[in-house]
């Protein structure tokens, strides 16, 4: 059964007052030549619909444990994320995007190209970066720019394990939802010479 009401142009140019007060109880489809034209919602529908995406999102999920400490370690290495934001013009900031790549990690992720699908669609992902519902993406070119940046800087790399090691290792790692992948991540780290990565990572 259908969740909202259908009407034509005829019926809501006669019954509009009727119309409008029904669609305060269920969101109504208005009809033009046959095909859907306008709606008309509540005021209480139309805030539901653009609520912020946090609001959606289970308070024990496991996400929800990690972003603080995600999101200190960053802060900790703003320096160096808006020193490359500003040397390489990036489109998107690279807070959200180190966010974004250690979702990849987790998820495991296949290929960039699904992971600006996910970012697309998928309103875990889009919580974790800080994108809200109505936010649109870049395309996919600008998205996949920005992401070579990050993957051809070294310390953002080294950044990007230390965060790995410090915040989702042990009992969090383990939960059913994630599929590590640390083979990825040594493979963008291969890339590099490993120094920083050592200075940061005595151990």
């Amino acid at each position: 059964m259908e969740r909202y009401a259908k009407v034509g142009m005829q019926e809501l140019d006669q019954r509009l007052a009727k119309i409008v007060e029904a669609a305060r109880k269920r969101p109504v489809s208005v009809y033009r030549y046959g095909a859907p034209w306008v709606w008309i919602v509540s005021q209480d529908d139309w805030q539901s619909a653009l609520k912020a995406a946090d609001s959606c999102i289970p308070p024990g999920h496991s996400l929800v444990l990690l972003k603080p400490k995600v999101e200190a370690l960053l802060e900790a290495e703003r320096g160096l994320l808006v020193g490359l934001a500003e040397q390489h013009a990036m489109h998107f900031t690279p807070h959200a995007l180190m966010q974004l790549l250690l979702l990849q990690l987790l998820y495991a992720v296949p290929s960039e190209k699904q992971l600006y699908e996910q970012l697309n669609y998928n309103l875990l992902f889009r919580w974790f970066v800080g994108l809200e519902l109505k936010t649109r993406v870049w395309p996919f070119s600008q998205f996949s720019q920005d992401i070579s940046v990050l993957l051809g800087s070294e310390p953002a790399m080294c950044l990007l394990e230390r965060i790995v090691n410090d915040v989702c290792s042990g009992a969090l790692a383990q939960m059913p939802e994630f599929s590590l992948n640390l083979a990825l991540l040594h493979s963008w780290l291969a890339k590099h010479s490993g120094q920083a990565c050592t200075q940061n990572n005595p151990s």
